[in-house]
């Protein structure tokens, strides 16, 4: 059996903006991984050991806000702890989303995209990650810019909307061609 897909056309300038934008995030996410300190006793034991304080580019810390809330009970370096063991598969799983996208629009540039089935959350929480990047992102340049900015977070909220459509059955859906 095939399974179910998802087809949908992007115009040129689309694709080569989401692609971009995946490219942007993702060396966001691997330079936060890469730069953060060292634990030798992580190391030998194989845990992962990440970052300790949140980012301060408020792009990345939009993606990876802190574990505990404002009000919360807390107890001394609870957030810490929990940032350093799991920040870098948090980022893992919004890298392997990105990268799922990334796939689904090719080397060449087509503006033909097809999304299997399981893929499906992957591209909504990759979306998503890259709204909310923006979002939090410090475009300077003044009001045509933000304009800029929010009618690209527009888009992108209509793109991931539209699959969810399909996915929840509120679109036509060609039968014949398992596709949207």
């Amino acid at each position: 059996m095939r399974g179910v897909k998802f087809l949908t056309q992007f115009e040129p300038m689309e694709r080569e903006v989401l692609g971009n934008l995946c490219s942007t995030v993702s060396e966001a996410l691997i330079e936060r991984c890469q730069s953060a300190p060292k634990d030798e006793l992580a190391e030998l034991t194989g845990m992962p050991s990440g970052h300790k304080d949140a980012p301060e580019n408020p792009s990345l810390a939009r993606l990876l806000p802190d574990f505990e809330r404002e009000g919360d009970e807390e107890y001394e370096g609870d957030n810490q702890l929990l940032r350093s063991l799991h920040e870098i598969d948090i980022c893992r799983g919004k890298l392997t989303n990105l990268q799922k996208i990334n796939e689904a629009l090719g080397p060449t540039g087509g503006v033909q995209v097809q999304i299997e089935e399981a893929d499906v959350d992957a591209w909504l929480q990759g979306l998503n990650d890259i709204r909310l990047f923006i979002a939090a992102s410090d475009v300077g340049g003044g009001v045509d810019a933000e304009k800029q900015l929010y009618a690209l977070v527009e888009w992108l909220g209509y793109a991931q909307d539209t699959l969810l459509s399909a996915v929840m059955g509120d679109l036509d859906i060609d039968e014949s061609s398992g596709g949207a």
